[in-house]
C-alpha cells in the first residue's frame, strides 16, 4: 500500500504541474517518448516511472501516464523531458475505486451484507503483474540519452 501512495503522488505532482520542488525550468531535460503494451496490447491508462539508478544531487525522477494507445511523454517535475542518466522503471496499473460511501450507502451496505465493506486496500486490483511495480522485480532499467530512439516497454504475465 506505500508503494502504491508513493506512485499516485508522484503522478500527481509530475502530471499536475504543481513541482515537487522549485518552478524553475530544469535545464539539460531531453524529450523521452515510449510505447507500453501488455500481452501485445496498448496499455491505457498505466503509470510509467523513471527513478534514478543512482540518487545523487541533480538527479530526478520522471513520470508519464500512457494514452489509449500506450504511447507516454515522460515529464520531470511537470515538465516534459527526463535527464539523461541510468534509470530503474516500473509500470503500474491498478483500479480506483470511486470515491467514498455516504452514511446511507454505507448503511444500506451493512444491512444487506452484515459487515461493513472491504478497506480500500482490497478494493484496489493490480490490472499488470504486481513485479511490473517495484524496480527490484520489474526488471526494466534504461539508459537514457539525448536523441535516442521512443522506447518499447513489453510486459507480460
Amino acid at each position: 500500500m506505500k508503494q502504491y501512495r508513493l506512485t499516485l503522488v508522484l503522478a500527481f505532482c509530475c502530471l499536475s504541474g504543481l513541482s515537487c520542488g522549485s518552478g524553475d525550468r530544469i535545464p539539460g531535460l531531453v524529450e523521452i517518448k515510449g510505447t507500453v503494451t501488455y500481452k501485445g496490447a496498448p496499455l491505457d491508462g498505466a503509470t510509467v516511472s523513471f527513478a534514478p539508478i543512482v540518487f545523487e544531487p541533480g538527479t530526478r525522477a520522471s513520470v508519464a501516464l500512457t494514452a489509449p494507445d500506450g504511447t507516454f511523454v515522460l515529464l520531470t517535475q511537470g515538465q516534459r523531458g527526463i535527464l539523461p542518466g541510468d534509470y530503474d522503471v516500473t509500470v503500474v496499473k491498478r483500479t480506483i475505486p470511486e470515491g467514498g460511501m455516504s452514511s446511507e450507502a454505507l448503511e444500506a451496505y451493512m444491512e444487506r451484507h452484515g459487515r461493513a465493506p472491504p478497506a480500500v486496500s482490497e478494493v484496489i486490483k493490480d490490472l499488470v503483474p504486481r513485479k511490473y511495480g517495484d524496480a527490484a522485480t520489474s526488471g526494466l532499467s534504461y539508459t537514457v540519452k539525448k536523441g535516442m530512439p521512443p522506447i518499447a516497454i513489453e510486459l507480460n504475465d
